[in-house]
């Protein structure tokens, strides 16, 4: 039985990203091993098909150089005891550290996933530019040592290759990590005036765009309902308290299974700047059949085809995007007729089964020297 070493970021992204992987390498006769930068879900994880998992009880964001050095140690100590046949790995830590640490333990098939460049590439400062310059030269170091490395947009792949940080032809392109169309079924609309955002609470993500189309709709539609799921970061539950205060958005906090909210919404917003891969946040509320109204930024373009599955916006153009709000409001059937055509457009680019079949067809081509691409080739494109 052939074995693999997924080395993951934070817990919760295993729960959020990786369940369906995991499941399909199982059942392509995978041994799956894991490992974790924290504890925070290891139960959960462990009632997962995993053989082994570890957790190096490390904070996701820390810059300490002892313990990154602690963490690249751990990393080689786990690669040398489990002895995989191929190591694949997700966000930026795993990305350099466990892909340098891979190859000092001799791994020669090394898989890396790039899932969207973050705020890396887009934030501004000398701060930014040494943080940038440092992870540009973490991640050429690294991915040389890599068979293959997947992006999942096609304008990651072009900034990396335009940086020198990888080779074309060590690049594949898949069009997301896919939804469960099962577990996210279609839901019929039941409210005409309820919009919903799920992200983390980053300036980036478009927290105030959100917060201040919320106030403009209101103004015109004062029945209508704003939402807001995730989890407090750089910006604070104090930091849009008046949008709250003045009945401008409703904050719910953070949830485990998003369904029961994405049912109660007319369309998703979701404004970003944030260099996303491709947000599984719009995938799943295209799933249930929800119209999108998204940025035209990197990675959220690749979701909506303006004007069928909903609406791209300029980022920062909160008129526009309050605009896009108001029509779903005032034309109902035809954004009901979107949150359909937004079902049809997961069903056909965002299955996560096909998406997971091009994945394991690629990690097979390094292990076994056959191209098997044509298992996937079939129901989609890849780049």
């Amino acid at each position: 039985m052939k074995k693999i070493l997924l080395l993951c970021g934070a817990s919760q992204t295993v729960l959020n990203f990786r369940v369906g992987l995991i499941q399909a390498l199982k059942d392509a006769g995978w041994n799956v091993s894991a490992s974790v930068l924290d504890s925070k879900y290891k139960e959960e994880i462990r009632a997962l098909p995993i053989d082994r998992l570890f957790c190096a009880e490390q904070s996701n964001r820390s810059l300490n150089p002892f313990a990154v050095l602690r963490l690249k140690g751990y990393y080689k100590q786990i690669i040398r005891e489990i002895r995989p046949d191929v190591v694949m790995t997700f966000m930026l830590k795993p990305n350099t550290l466990g892909v340098a640490a891979a190859h000092k333990a001799g791994v020669k098939h090394i898989v890396s996933m790039v899932e969207g460049a973050g705020d890396v590439f887009i934030n501004r400062g000398l701060k930014w530019a040494i943080v940038r310059k440092t992870v540009c030269c973490l991640y050429k170091k690294s991915f040389r040592y890599c068979k293959k490395i997947i992006f999942l947009n096609n304008d990651d792949k072009a900034e990396f290759i335009g940086r020198r940080l990888v080779k074309e032809e060590q690049c594949k392109v898949i069009p997301g990590v896919g939804v469960d169309l099962e577990k996210f079924a279609f839901m019929p609309m039941k409210n005409r005036r309820t919009f919903l955002m799920v992200a983390r609470m980053l300036k980036t993500k478009g927290v105030y765009e959100y917060c201040e189309c919320a106030r403009i709709v209101k103004k015109k539609y004062p029945d209508a309902v704003f939402n807001y799921l995730g989890a407090e970061s750089t910006v604070t539950l104090s930091d849009i308290r008046e949008y709250i205060d003045d009945g401008s958005v409703n904050y719910l906090g953070v949830a485990k299974d998003v369904r029961a909210y994405l049912g109660e919404c007319t369309a998703f917003i979701l404004p970003s700047r944030y260099r996303e891969g491709v947000p599984m946040s719009i995938m799943e509320a295209e799933a249930t059949g929800r119209t999108v109204l998204t940025s035209d930024n990197i990675g959220c373009r690749e979701t909506v085809k303006d004007g069928y599955n909903g609406f791209l916006v300029e980022a920062a153009d909160v008129k526009k995007l309050a605009e896009k709000a108001i029509w779903c409001i005032e034309h109902p059937e035809e954004a009901e007729e979107m949150g359909k055509n937004a079902r049809l457009f997961a069903e056909e680019k965002f299955d996560q089964r096909k998406i997971n079949k091009i994945v394991l067809s690629i990690i097979g081509e390094d292990v076994s020297g056959e191209n098997r691409k044509s298992s996937g080739k079939q129901e989609l494109q890849i780049g």
